[in-house]
């Protein structure tokens, strides 16, 4: 770390509460331990779990203030803990950084376990890469948990959002026919756009009826990323045998109809799935949609921004390009 500041910026609270709170602050470089890397941050994803953190609705550690947001980013790794073998420095990578002991990504450095970093596709710059991590890894997860395979009917609820439209895209690579739910023209546009055999709008009043054209002998499987009366409609679709799978945070919890499982599948990075996740990526050209860009300084307009309708990922440019 000769090379590496003492100090850098960050954004972060002194208290929980509204995106107010969540400030520019000077803060010490944190120290890289054993099995751990340093990441000089270019751009890091913004998402709705940084929002319960600021407000202190999602608390993993001691509290402890200042306390630096964000659970994503990708940068360049400009330092190495001992132990460490599958990166080395000056490596492009992507990291999650969600429920980080060391603090997250709405600064110029964090560092993270070597475990929840993996180095950034070809075809991906650090603008896209930085809304990966969450999305990717969930997305995955979801799709693992619902064993996706060849010919496999897929209902994906929330399809032109930061999980789903990853999710979308995932899905069809594993061999999945997929019909769509997005949020808007926009977001069917989206869908579509992404590769969806059919995309319909959730705010459209046939969807059932277009879901039974679509899969006359039900569904196999559903990604439910939404909550709402008008999702738990659609999932009695779904075959006996079939799988529903959905992340933490989806509200109310979906229920399945009998004889469907029920499988709730969270999004924690760990090496085998990040070597998959870029393996299905490097498939072919693959998009992570940018909404919106801040600056760092602007976390908490960036923060108040996923209040409003947007398709895909808002991100901070922290550095660089």
């Amino acid at each position: 770390m000769q090379n590496t500041p003492q100090q850098m910026k960050a954004m972060a609270v002194d208290e929980f509460g509204h995106a107010d709170k969540l400030t520019l602050h000077t803060l010490p470089v944190p120290i890289v331990d054993a099995g751990e890397v340093l990441i000089g941050i270019e751009t890091a994803g913004v998402g709705i779990w940084d929002a319960m953190e600021r407000e202190g609705e999602l608390l993993y550690n001691e509290v402890h203030f200042p306390r630096v947001l964000g659970g994503e980013c990708a940068g360049t790794i400009v330092a190495i803990g001992d132990g460490v073998e599958r990166f080395a420095v000056g490596d492009r990578v992507y990291a999650q950084t969600f429920m980080n002991d060391k603090g997250g990504s709405y600064a110029q450095y964090v560092v993270v376990s070597q475990e929840t970093v993996a180095p950034i596709p070809d075809g991906l710059d650090m603008l896209v890469a930085g809304g990966l991590s969450i999305a990717g890894v969930t997305a995955l997860s979801n799709l693992q948990a619902l064993e996706i395979g060849n010919e496999t009917k897929l209902m994906l609820w929330g399809a032109s959002g930061g999980v789903g439209h990853v999710a979308l895209q995932l899905a069809k690579r594993m061999g999945a026919n997929v019909f769509a739910i997005a949020s808007g023209a926009d977001g069917v546009a989206l869908a579509k756009q992404l590769g969806a055999d059919e995309a319909v709008d959730g705010h459209s009043n046939d969807i059932v009826q277009r879901a039974r054209n679509f899969a006359p002998d039900g569904f196999d499987a559903a990604v439910v990323l939404v909550g709402g009366d008008t999702v738990q409609s659609t999932l009695s679709l779904v075959r006996q045998g079939g799988i529903i799978s959905f992340p933490n945070g989806v509200m109310p919890e979906p229920k399945a109809p009998d004889g469907v499982e029920l499988k709730k599948a969270n999004g924690f990075a760990n090496p085998t799935l990040l070597d998959e996740l870029n393996r299905l990526i490097d498939i072919d050209e693959f998009q992570v949609h940018i909404a919106q860009t801040f600056a760092l300084e602007e976390a908490a307009q960036a923060q108040s921004a996923m209040k409003q309708h947007y398709l895909g990922k808002i991100v901070l440019r922290v550095s660089g390009e």
